[in-house]
C-alpha cells in the first residue's frame, strides 16, 4: 500500500507535487521549494567542454534554459578534470561546487569578444506558480569563479507569467524581484547567499537569473587574476513561501534599457566630446575623433591621461570583433610637412601598439600618418591647431 502512495505521488502533475510536497514535508517545515533541480544534479550528460550550443547545451540539464540563446555553462564533479567544465580546473582545485556535483555557470559583466554584451541567464519554470498578492522569499548562491578578473553586483532574480525566449543574446532589462546591490565578492570556495522576501501582482510561473541592469549601472572590483569580465557560479536555487514574521525587502531599483544605439552617416565625423564609444552603431565609413589622447610634447610617447580612452577602444574592439580599423595621426601646420607626417605616423603606431598589447588581432588594426594634410579646422588661432593635433580611427570593415 505505501509503495502504490509513493508511486502514485511521482505521478501527479508537478503542481499538485509542489503542493503536496508543502503539505507533507517535515524536514522543511512546511516550506517547499518551488525549484526543481534546484542544484542542477539532474542531467542527460556532463559535457567535458563550455556551452557552444546555447539553449542546446542546455536542454541536457533538466528543467533549466538559457533563454536568450546565450551560453551559460553546467561545470561539474562527474566529467574527467583534465574537461574545462571540471571547476578544479580553474582554481588550482580550490573551486567546486556548494552542494553535489554539478554547479552552473553564468557572466555578469564585461567584455567577451563577441558582439554583445556579457550578460547569461538560467531559466527555470517552477513547479507551481506564484500567486498574485502572496508574500515568497527566494535565494541562491553564487560564487565568483577565480578564472574571472572582476567581481560585480547586480546578481539578480526575476519571476515571470509567462517564458521569456530570444535569440538575439543581449541582455533583458526587467526589474528583478531580488537583486544584490553590493558587489558579490566571494572568492575561492566562499558561496554568498543572494535572497530576499517579495510580493508578486500576478501570478509567476518562470524564473530567470543573472543581471537585468545595463553595465552602466553595474558595479565592478577588478582582480590582478583570471581574465576579462565577471563570472560566476550558481548552485542551490531555493524559491518558498514567506514565513509569517519575514518582512518584505526593499524593492530593487528599476532596471531601464539604454537609449538606441546612434546611427552615423557613412562620412560623419564624430568626436568622444559629443558621444560615447559604446553609444554608436558602428558601420564602414564612421570615423571618431579621439578627444583624450595625450603625448608627450613634440613625442609620440602617450601620457597616462591617455589610459582611459585607449581601453574603452579596447572594449568596443572586443565587443564588436568583425571591426577593422584605421588608427590616423593628425598634426596642426607648424614644421615641416615631413616632420609632421612621420610624428603623425608615429603617433599612431603608438596607438595600435597599446591595443596590441591588449591582445587585439594585429589584422583588424592598421596606422597611417596625415601629418597636416587633413585639418580639422584653421590653422590661424592657437586653438584652432590644438584641434587638429588629433587622433582617429575609422572603420573599415565590420
Amino acid at each position: 500500500m505505501l509503495l502504490a502512495i509513493c508511486c502514485s505521488f511521482l505521478l501527479l502533475p508537478r503542481n499538485v507535487h509542489a503542493q503536496l510536497g508543502e503539505l507533507f514535508s517535515s524536514s522543511n517545515e512546511g516550506y517547499y521549494n518551488y525549484v526543481p533541480n534546484a542544484s542542477f544534479e539532474d542531467t542527460k550528460r556532463e559535457y567535458c567542454v563550455w556551452n557552444q550550443k546555447g539553449r542546446a547545451y542546455m536542454e541536457d540539464v533538466l528543467y533549466w534554459d538559457s533563454p536568450t540563446e546565450s551560453t551559460p555553462d553546467i561545470l561539474s564533479m562527474r566529467v574527467a578534470r583534465s574537461c574545462w567544465a571540471h571547476p578544479r580546473k580553474h582554481s588550482k582545485g580550490k573551486q567546486g561546487p556548494r552542494n553535489g556535483d554539478n554547479m552552473a555557470g553564468i557572466k555578469t559583466y564585461g567584455k567577451g569578444g563577441t558582439d554583445t554584451f556579457w550578460h547569461e541567464y538560467l531559466m527555470v519554470e517552477l513547479d507551481s506558480a506564484l500567486q498574485a498578492g502572496q508574500r515568497y522569499y527566494a535565494e541562491f548562491y553564487a560564487n565568483r569563479s577565480v578564472a574571472s578578473a572582476m567581481a560585480s553586483n547586480n546578481l539578480g532574480m526575476y519571476f515571470s507569467d509567462t517564458a521569456v525566449v530570444t535569440r538575439d543574446r543581449m541582455p533583458l532589462f526587467f526589474t528583478p524581484h531580488v537583486n544584490s546591490d553590493k558587489l558579490v565578492k566571494s572568492r575561492w570556495n566562499m558561496w554568498q547567499k543572494v535572497s530576499g522576501v517579495f510580493e508578486v501582482d500576478s501570478e509567476k510561473k518562470f524564473l530567470l537569473i543573472g543581471n537585468f541592469y545595463h553595465d552602466d549601472e553595474t558595479l565592478i572590483e577588478k582582480f590582478p587574476e583570471g581574465e576579462r569580465g565577471a563570472y560566476y557560479y550558481v548552485d542551490d536555487v531555493y524559491v518558498r513561501r514567506a514565513k509569517p514574521d519575514e518582512k518584505l525587502s526593499p524593492k530593487p531599483r528599476a532596471s531601464h534599457p539604454p537609449k538606441p544605439k546612434r546611427v552615423l552617416q557613412e562620412a560623419e565625423i564624430v568626436s568622444t566630446v559629443e558621444v560615447k564609444l559604446d553609444s554608436i552603431d558602428y558601420k564602414v565609413g564612421n570615423t571618431i575623433r579621439l578627444e583624450n589622447i595625450f603625448f608627450e610634447f613634440d613625442k609620440e610617447t602617450l601620457l597616462r591621461e591617455s589610459k582611459q580612452e585607449l581601453d574603452k577602444m579596447n572594449d568596443i574592439l572586443q565587443d564588436y570583433p568583425k571591426l577593422k580599423i584605421e588608427i590616423s595621426g593628425h598634426t596642426d601646420n607648424v614644421g615641416s610637412a615631413d616632420y609632421n607626417k612621420k610624428l603623425s605616423e608615429e603617433r599612431a603606431r603608438a596607438v595600435v601598439e597599446y591595443l596590441l598589447k591588449a591582445k587585439i588581432d594585429p589584422e583588424r588594426l592598421s596606422y597611417k600618418g596625415y601629418g597636416s594634410e587633413r585639418p580639422f579646422t584653421s590653422n590661424e588661432s592657437e586653438e584652432g591647431r590644438a584641434l587638429n593635433r588629433r587622433v582617429e580611427f575609422t572603420i573599415l570593415e565590420n
